[in-house]
């Protein structure tokens, strides 16, 4: 049985905590850099605040290299496929250092050009990593991503590692033996590699829903079925998907015990009225689709409100996606 979610964020604990949000009160965990009198964090492992005091001595020990920020490589692009229209398929060689870091699941880097100023940077998941080689896929229908790609450019820098691209990650991260419903459409197929993948790693069954979503295209069936992975393809994941989904909750057999929904938000919410239509309730996780500018939980571009009317900073803190407030 999959436990309850525990909400919390993402970089708690690693090289990049405590963050930038500590220095004016707004972490999004410790009580006391929230600007609080009492500590009610709830969290066994380091404790943040203690870091955030230790910050200054640790300052004058270390060279500017060794401070914690996030890693920058500028690059060109290996290869450039297209997939469909507007949607190409991208390898680039990243430093050892950066491509070892984005091998966990829900990774992402920011990417712009070069000599581009630095809002020209946009999210964009990890597919696959071989070697030093990310594998990326971009629609380029934005001005973010269209400008990247525009007048045959293959220069690239490249920002990360982030990890918030999947709420429910410890969902996948920890079922093992378990049975898996994978549901993907569109764009969500790039997320998809690396979650099935994981589930896979630990011995899971996964049965996989996919469908070409708005791009057209589906691209992926012959990883998912490398991975051991039963793929049903549908023409439309509205009209059939969401069918074959009903069948699968409402048959005791094939109920699976964690939904993970890669695509749109429209698909997630879907998921979540046909799981109570059913009357079923099952563990979901999601990929993270939210607008990011930052990643790092300043500009405030990534925030939703939570059914408990709490503010989320979404590109920092993992929780269940059935509690957002459906936009």
């Amino acid at each position: 049985m999959l436990n309850k979610l525990i909400t919390k964020c993402i970089d708690i604990n690693s090289a990049y905590c405590p963050c930038l949000l500590s220095e004016t009160n707004h972490c999004t965990f410790c009580s006391h850099l929230k600007g609080e009198s009492v500590c009610d964090c709830n969290w066994s492992g380091v404790c943040i605040l203690y870091e955030k005091q230790w910050q200054p001595k640790k300052k004058q020990w270390l060279t500017d290299s060794d401070a914690p920020v996030r890693l920058e490589t500028t690059t060109e692009f290996a290869n450039k496929l297209k997939i469909a229209d507007n949607t190409y398929l991208l390898d680039i060689e990243v430093s050892s250092e950066l491509a070892s870091a984005l091998e966990r699941c829900g990774s992402f880097v920011f990417l712009r050009r070069p000599f581009d100023q630095q809002f020209y940077h946009f999210p964009v998941g990890v597919m696959k990593i071989v070697q030093n080689t990310i594998q990326v896929v971009i629609e380029a229908v934005g001005p973010k991503s269209a400008r990247l790609l525009a007048d045959d450019n293959n220069q690239v820098l490249v920002r990360g590692p982030y990890y918030n691209g999947i709420f429910g990650q410890p969902w996948i991260d920890n079922i093992d033996n378990g049975k898996i419903l994978l549901i993907v459409g569109g764009m969500g197929q790039p997320p998809a590699v690396p979650i099935a993948s994981q589930l896979a790693k630990r011995n899971n069954t996964v049965q996989a829903l996919l469908a070409p979503g708005k791009i057209g295209k589906t691209f992926i069936t012959s990883q998912l079925i490398e991975l051991g992975v039963t793929v049903q393809e549908v023409a439309s994941m509205r009209q059939f998907g969401m069918l074959a989904l009903a069948e699968i909750l409402n048959d005791d057999a094939s109920r699976p015990e964690l939904i993970v929904s890669a695509g749109p938000d429209d698909q997630h919410y879907g998921i979540i009225a046909a799981m109570h239509a059913a009357g079923v309730n099952i563990p979901m996780a999601a990929t993270n689709n939210t607008t990011m500018c930052c990643g790092e939980g300043i500009c405030g571009s990534c925030a939703r409100i939570s059914r408990d009317n709490k503010q989320i900073r979404t590109c920092k803190v993992q929780t269940d996606f059935t509690q957002f407030i459906q936009e």
